[in-house]
């Protein structure tokens, strides 16, 4: 390639210095020279020169859904599916609601029932409850 620049640059000089005519007719003899070149060389586009150079077709019909949005924050943790998550929340100790008094996984503070300022203990329990702790500090 650069034989040809060379050559094509010692050319043009010697006819800088040289007439007019001469100068014309190089360019002619370029232009046509081009000509023979471009023609013998088949114009490809941009597609069919990329599935030559796979070796196969572009579908007709493209079929690729959209990536997940990335999630960036707590990227260092490992993200759990909802069977892991559902596994870890029925090994999870269960406590009792001081609102509902069930025993569920939640407490007073989240419970979904309206606040009850008494709660439904019976009577007879707290009465043995204080009897127990009078007799053992005797």
């Amino acid at each position: 390639m650069s034989n040809v620049w060379s050559e094509s640059y010692k050319t043009v000089g010697l006819l800088d210095s040289g007439e007019l005519k001469n100068m014309k007719e190089f360019s002619k003899l370029l232009k046509q020279f081009r000509e023979t070149v471009v023609g013998a060389v088949e114009k490809k586009s941009k597609n069919k020169e990329i599935e030559d150079l796979l070796g196969c077709k572009a579908p007709q019909e493209i079929d690729i859904l959209p990536p997940h949005k990335a999630k960036n924050k707590a990227s260092g943790k490992r993200q759990m599916s909802s069977k892991e998550k559902a596994v870890r929340k029925t090994e999870k100790r269960k406590r009792r609601c001081g609102n509902c008094t069930r025993w569920v996984n939640h407490n007073s503070r989240t419970c979904n029932l309206p606040f009850v300022e008494d709660l439904p203990y019976d009577d007879d329990e707290r009465e043995t409850d204080d009897e127990e702790e009078e007799s053992s500090d005797a």
